[in-house]
């Protein structure tokens, strides 16, 4: 008998990560992870994940959102989870982003692109496009997530 996960305010229950600050995320994220969003960008992220996902405009999972930067040349934000394993699942998707001129920032887990994203699995990763309906907060949050500090390559 599999186990019931209750769900309630977009927190799953049952999951070490969801009683974890920010700072005890970070413990657990890859050394590629970088540009790290902040708790707040984290925050803000998630609340235009949700709006995106009520619009049918967020591409979650790796296939997906590369599909979306360079099939269809969507323009949106790329947001990777930073505790991937193995690290080779995502460490192409930077190099892709550069390619096409796409913001992206890693959040601390996985969880948290789950949760926001209204989804009952975690996800690695979410591809945010734009609409007129959240169009306010996506400026925003695609300012902030652009002028992240990239890694030096």
């Amino acid at each position: 008998m599999a186990a019931e996960v209750e769900e309630t305010n977009g927190v799953t229950e049952g999951n070490p990560l969801s009683e974890m600050s920010y700072e005890e995320k970070l413990v657990f994220a890859s050394v590629i992870a970088k540009p790290m969003a902040s708790e707040k960008l984290t925050k803000r992220l998630g609340k235009l994940m949700k709006k995106a996902k009520n619009k049918g405009l967020l591409a979650c999972g790796v296939k997906d959102s590369v599909k979306q930067i360079v099939k269809k040349k969507s323009n949106g934000i790329l947001v990777i989870a930073g505790d991937v394993s193995p690290i080779d699942t995502v460490s192409h998707l930077p190099l892709i982003c550069e390619g096409h001129q796409v913001p992206y920032c890693y959040v601390p887990s996985r969880f948290d692109l789950g949760c926001n994203n209204a989804a009952n699995t975690n996800s690695v990763c979410v591809f945010i496009r734009k609409d007129e309906s959240y169009e306010k907060l996506f400026d925003k949050c695609y300012k902030v997530v652009d002028d992240l500090p990239l890694p030096i390559h």
